[in-house]
This record gives C-alpha cells, structure tokens and sequence, in this order.
C-alpha cells in the first residue's frame, strides 16, 4: 500500500512539473535584449561585462556574453576587438576610471557590422544590444 502511495505521488509530481508554463526561446530573448536604441552603441551606455580584472567575481564574463550573443534570427555573430578609447572616471573603481573597449558584431546578412562599447571594469546584467539576441 505504501509503495503505491510513493508511485502515486511520485507520478503526481512528474505531471506537476511538466505542466509548468515555460517561456518559449524567443521570448526569452526578447526579454534580454534592450530596448534603448544607445544601449552599448553609444560610449555613454556601455555594456557593463565587468571580470577584466583577474581574480574579480565576474572574470571572464565577456567571453560568456559574446558567445551567447545572436543575431535576430540566432545567427552566429562575429566578434572583433577593435581596440580600447573613450576614456572615463569612476572614483569606485582603484585607479579612479578606465578605457571602454569597441568591439565591431557582424552576421551572415547583416547590412554592415556595427560597433558597440563595453566597460570591461563594471558589471550590471548584461542585455543584447537593439538588433542582437542573448540566448
């Protein structure tokens, strides 16, 4: 009697969780991309990836951001360092500010890359810039 009771229970469990409504993959990317036309294109809306620093709590946080970044369609994007500007201060950070870095996105069928900056020092939750996924 009791092992019906746990097989009972049991399989009630297993329909509870399959039913659970879970957001399809295009909803989900929707909801992590921004909605702010400057965000990451200009250098005062930068991606904030934070990790530059060795040993920080989120090193190597771009290296996750890039390859999980999509085209609109889930196209592969192609991602270019072109290298650091646009110097800024920051008094909560040690030496006081830092340099944005540029990076140059592009995908099969895109009409030209584009160019996004990213703050490599700070971190905030990162989102696709307009016209990019995050998946």
């Amino acid at each position: 009697m009791l092992k019906k009771l746990y097989l009972c229970t049991f399989i009630l469990f297993l329909a509870a969780c399959n039913s659970t409504h879970k957001p399809s993959v295009v909803a989900m990317s929707a909801e992590m991309t921004s909605s702010d036309p400057e965000y990451g294109y200009s250098a005062s809306k930068p991606i904030e990836l934070g990790g530059f620093l060795i040993g920080s709590k989120y090193h190597g946080s771009h290296v996750e951001y890039f390859e999980s970044l999509m085209g609109p369609n889930g196209e592969q994007v192609t991602v270019q360092r072109i290298g650091s500007c646009c110097p800024f201060e920051d008094s909560s950070m040690p030496f006081g500010g830092g340099l944005l870095d540029k990076y140059q996105l592009s995908y099969e069928g895109i009409p030209e890359p584009v160019v996004i900056h990213v703050n490599l020092y700070k971190f905030n939750k990162p989102m696709a810039p307009k016209g990019f996924t995050l998946l």
